[in-house]
């Protein structure tokens, strides 16, 4: 009786114990730097798992929606998936006047129940968004992002430090401006091999490499994006580039990003269509201890899906009152941190 008593406790243990890896493994993207700035900017309403690229493993599908209750309400679909020791965005989308409610991976396609929220009340409807036609992965070769060209104004002499280091979704490389002074004014620009609808942006400023190194150079304090289309820089009927042709610089729509002295993530809306590049301008730094360069270790862009698009219809309820973008709340807490995580908890 002892010996089966013995070996059910051992069994009991084991249990507990897989139990308790398993649901530390899930709770694993809380550590990513994209959860953490999508939950400080919004509230997560699901997480889910499920393999959507057909690697064999799982990946987390994170449902955020916007802080507080309005007509129109939009949220988006955040899908990470596990890369070394950290988390790379494998699917980001934003949705126009819905929010996602749940979702589910079907094969290769997603199935979600949306939400929108109306003067007359509140409503949920299904769709499925099929891969390559409602939806590329990050990895896909037809991907908006893909193949993206990542230029900057300067770029520090320093072996690693690359522009397209900003885009590459490796939070441990990073680019930095090369110019004399804080690097005020200097730029990094994406430009898409096609155009493509963009909802929001979120960069992660500084050397994300270690505290030390963080500390050690600058960061952004105050950022612009310039969000550029096909009409901001070219004049079809006269067949004229304006910057090519012309020398005018780039042109689009501005949307101002600034950021606190912790190294997360901050989003903001972009909300445009078809655009053909977006450029993010550093305007006001925070100094380092050691260094006079600054640096930014990822920007991330997320799709922007319209009503039109997800339903073939306009929206039926009037948009709300545009607000400003604002942290919701703290970001999520973390789990317990492996040897080489760090974040704003370290400060």
């Amino acid at each position: 009786m002892k010996s089966l008593l013995s070996l059910w406790a051992v069994w009991c243990g084991c249990w507990l114990c897989a139990s308790g890896t398993a649901r530390a493994e899930e709770e694993d993207f809380k550590r990513s730097q994209f959860f953490r700035g999508i939950s400080a900017h919004f509230v997560v309403s699901a997480v889910t798992q499920g393999d959507l690229d057909g690697d064999g493993r799982s990946d987390t599908l994170v449902l955020y929606r916007e802080a507080e209750d309005a007509v129109n309400q939009a949220g988006g679909l955040l899908v990470l998936s596990p890369m070394g020791a950290d988390w790379k965005v494998l699917l980001h989308l934003f949705f126009e006047s819905v929010y996602p409610k749940k979702a589910s991976v079907a094969g290769r396609d997603l199935s979600i129940e949306f939400v929108q929220t109306g003067p007359q009340g509140v409503k949920t409807f299904p769709r499925t968004l099929v891969r390559s036609k409602d939806f590329f992965l990050r990895q896909d070769p037809e991907s908006p992002f893909a193949e993206a060209k990542v230029t900057a104004s300067s770029t520090l002499k320093h072996e690693g430090v690359k522009p397209e280091h900003a885009f590459d979704q490796d939070l441990r490389t990073a680019w930095a401006e090369g110019a004399d002074g804080t690097g005020v004014d200097e730029t990094v620009t994406i430009e898409f091999r096609r155009p493509v609808d963009l909802g929001l942006a979120g960069v992660l400023h500084g050397n994300f490499r270690s505290p030390r190194e963080w500390k050690d150079n600058n960061r952004l304090h105050r950022g612009e994006f310039t969000v550029e289309t096909s009409s901001d820089r070219y004049d079809a009927e006269g067949q004229v580039d304006f910057e090519a042709d012309l020398g005018l610089g780039l042109y689009g729509d501005k949307v101002d990003i600034s950021f606190s002295n912790k190294p997360v993530m901050r989003y903001v809306r972009l909300q445009k269509r078809g655009a053909v590049s977006v450029q993010l301008k550093i305007t006001s730094v925070l100094l380092g201890e050691k260094n006079d360069d600054t640096y930014v270790a990822e920007i991330d862009l997320a799709e922007w899906v319209s009503y039109a698009r997800l339903t073939g219809s306009a929206p039926a309820a009037q948009p709300a009152p545009e607000k400003a973008d604002k942290p919701a709340e703290e970001p999520a807490k973390a789990p317990a941190r492996k040897s080489d995580d760090w974040t704003d908890e370290d400060f």
